[in-house]
């Protein structure tokens, strides 16, 4: 078996099918095979390619009768044995290193769609191309997507460069019986990456243009037979359509905005060529899509541009010239407008798996109901410190300098002990941040001080422990909202937590005095309910943490499978504080059920029990983690969250001194029997009414969401 299976279907293509041929032969990776399917050819390129397999045994000719290029392609992955797909035209080429370059991405990564960017050149300038590409080769750089990303990436930020199937490299395995659409004369290569996007595919971006694309009259893209007839919009309109059923309303308008925009072109190129029946009927089209639902929700000036477009095309197109000068105008208006009114203070720095997942959560809920909420990017020291290679976290005192100073130098030996698996999880952690959490170009703050200048009306304190001094390092006054800011109206606690029931008597003067500054306070654990009560001169609620605003299909959207994930069978360890009798249990049901288990660890701490532990995972790899485990041993509290969004047999031990939200979390969910301590340690196969746990966690959520809500100013 081949690594890769090249199919490249010809007709007429004798002018370029030489120089294709070449660009692939001369591939630095020599594993793989070549099947040119002649579509019916009448020219000598039949020819050409048996000349050129008489000299390379791994180019293929098949002949057919012309039936078009989908019926080509498809005889092609009847005929493929290499473990992976790789689509080149006949008229275009390929980078030296480009399949060299590929399968080392896919034996890193186990991407199962891989892709590079386009290089359009003409018909003279392939050779230079290629002749530059080789000179300016250097390192390459990788994007990585897993299923949910790829759909992103599909429909908005890589649609260019998805909606060919040239320079694609796909696993045949998730290819199957999938084949091209044979009825359509275009649009079907579109159609046949949507489908398998659409199933969720592990996808990574090469960011180098290494599939060179030919343009010349006769090319599909270049011919005039391409812009006529419906078939030209219909893979637009499926796809559009497709997502509005699966309820993914932004993509769908993606493409009612690209199907818009191919209506204008096309009917300009019928316009310039005079072709009076074919532009008329473009325009009764035109007229039924303005019909369309989804074209209402477009922006004013591209409704405008349209009906401009059919109605009075000869003042269409000098006003569409500078539409792109009037649409950056209108977005530095839109920016300005749409300003987010509410932000939210929590600890999104801190490389915390429960910390950013809770971020995410909660700014995520607010914005799927209508409001304009962002994580405000306060990230001050005595969060971001204790994540550096050396270590920091202010300590009051002499004595406390002096065990600083102990933690930074051994923090810092631990590091450099294995420093590639801490670099990588941090580069884990910061995909995570950057990608979900906050917008990097946010302006960030280290002090309070820079709080003043924000111009959030509405203010979200949490979630997370910050009210908890051991972690804050103190009692911190942005975590209270107790910050001058003359555009701050209203101050909310959501989920605040400081790990129990209560503070230790030394903070409550403090604690007092900074609750005074919030309007509407909820907490996490019910049993600080009390103590909070005693400070506040109004109610306080205790409602949900919020990562289970979110349901397991948008989590999933966000995980990522680690590499141990993927083998079926293991148990799941995460670890927050060494736990003997958690490690014995877990040690214990590994040789019961014969299953391998991977450990994960809050910091460096744990117990050594022999199990695979990894150093490396982020947020979107600890929710990979649990999600595809058989069993979860932890004494985490999100832990055990997600082990019931997920659903999940697990067990949950007691942490030593942050014990009530654990045991407030699993009393909600009526999940008592889950509950461990080194005395009593319950069955983790024993059966859940999982239908009960999601009643209980709708009924917690619609509360939690409605408290939240109707605090908060629109």
């Amino acid at each position: 078996m081949k690594g890769i299976s090249v199919i490249i279907p010809m007709y007429n293509a004798e002018r370029f099918i030489k120089e294709c041929l070449g660009t692939v032969s001369g591939q630095s990776c020599g594993d793989f095979e070549v099947i040119v399917v002649d579509d019916g050819s009448s020219d000598r390129g039949a020819r050409m390619c048996r000349e050129a397999a008489s000299g390379d045994e791994r180019i293929r000719l098949v002949c057919q009768e012309n039936a078009g290029v989908s019926a080509a392609r498809n005889r092609g992955l009847d005929l493929a044995k290499g473990d992976y797909v790789f689509f080149l035209d006949s008229d275009d080429g390929i980078h030296p290193r480009l399949f060299e370059e590929m399968l080392k991405e896919v034996q890193t990564s186990r991407a199962e769609l891989v892709f590079c960017g386009y290089s359009r050149v003409n018909a003279d300038q392939m050779n230079a191309a290629l002749e530059e590409g080789c000179r300016m080769y250097g390192s390459v750089r990788w994007e990585r997507a897993d299923a949910g990303n790829a759909e992103e990436w599909f429909h908005i930020k890589y649609r260019d460069e998805m909606s060919g199937i040239g320079g694609k490299l796909i696993k045949r395995e998730r290819i199957g019986d999938l084949r091209f659409e044979e009825g359509l004369a275009r649009g079907e290569d579109t159609l046949f990456l949507y489908s398998l996007v659409s199933q969720g595919i592990r996808t990574a971006y090469l960011t180098r243009d290494w599939y060179y694309y030919r343009m010349h009259p006769d090319s599909a893209t270049g011919s005039r037979v391409m812009r006529k007839g419906v078939d030209y919009f219909e893979s637009s309109r499926r796809i559009r359509d497709g997502e509005l059923r699966r309820g993914h309303p932004d993509f769908a308008l993606a493409w009612e905005r690209l199907l818009v925009v191919q209506m204008e072109r096309t009917y300009g190129a019928y316009k310039d060529a005079g072709d009076r029946t074919s532009f008329q009927v473009l325009r009764r089209e035109a007229l039924e899509e303005a019909g369309c639902p989804l074209f209402g929700r477009l922006c004013l000036s591209e409704r405008l541009l349209f009906g401009l477009c059919f109605s009075c095309y000869p003042v269409f197109r000098p006003v569409n010239g500078v539409v792109p000068v009037l649409l950056k105008v209108k977005e530095e208006i839109t920016v300005k407008k749409n300003q987010a009114d509410t932000g939210i203070l929590t600890f999104h720095c801190s490389n915390n798996y429960g910390a950013m997942l809770q971020a995410y959560g909660l700014r995520t809920f607010l914005r799927k109901n209508g409001r304009k909420a962002e994580i405000v990017r306060y990230e001050p020291v005595y969060m971001t410190g204790r994540h550096w290679w050396i270590p920091y976290a202010p300590i009051k005192g002499v004595k406390g300098r002096i065990w600083g100073l102990f933690n930074m130098w051994n923090g810092f030996m631990a590091h450099l002990r294995t420093k590639e698996d801490f670099a990588m999880q941090r580069k884990n952690m910061n995909y995570f941040r950057y990608r979900y959490v906050v917008d990097k170009r946010q302006r960030k703050f280290l002090t309070e001080r820079g709080l003043k200048r924000l111009k959030y009306r509405n203010y979200v304190l949490g979630s997370d422990q910050i009210w908890n001094p051991d972690i804050t390092c103190g009692l911190r006054k942005a975590y209270f909202g107790a910050f001058q800011n003359k555009y701050k109206e209203r101050v909310v606690s959501y989920a605040a937590s400081f790990g129990g029931s209560e503070l230790a008597s030394c903070h409550d003067r403090e604690f007092g005095e900074l609750l005074q500054h919030v309007d509407a306070v909820s907490v996490r654990e019910e049993a600080a309910i009390p103590y909070v009560q005693k400070f506040c001169g109004h109610d306080v609620t205790a409602v949900l943490d919020p990562v289970f605003f979110l349901k397991k299909e948008s989590w999933q959207r966000v995980e990522r499978i680690p590499e141990r994930a993927e083998k079926k069978g293991y148990i799941f360890v995460y670890v927050t504080e060494p736990n003997k009798a958690m490690s014995d249990y877990a040690k214990k049901l590994s040789e019961e059920t014969g299953l391998p288990v991977t450990e994960v660890r809050a910091g460096q701490q744990g117990m050594d029990a022999g199990f695979y532990v990894d150093h490396t995972a982020g947020p979107a790899e600890f929710l990979g983690y649990i999600h595809h485990a058989d069993y979860v041993v932890s004494n985490s509290f999100h832990a055990a969250a997600f082990c019931i969004i997920y659903e999940k047999q697990f067990l949950a031990f007691v942490h030593s001194n942050l014990g009530a939200r654990l045991r407030n979390i699993i009393e909600i969910h009526g999940l008592q029997d889950r509950l461990c301590d080194e005395n009593e340690i319950s069955d983790i196969n024993a059966s859940v009414d999982w239908s009960e746990v999601r009643r209980r966690t709708r009924e917690y959520v619609k509360a939690s969401g409605e408290f939240l809500l109707k605090n908060i100013e629109k």
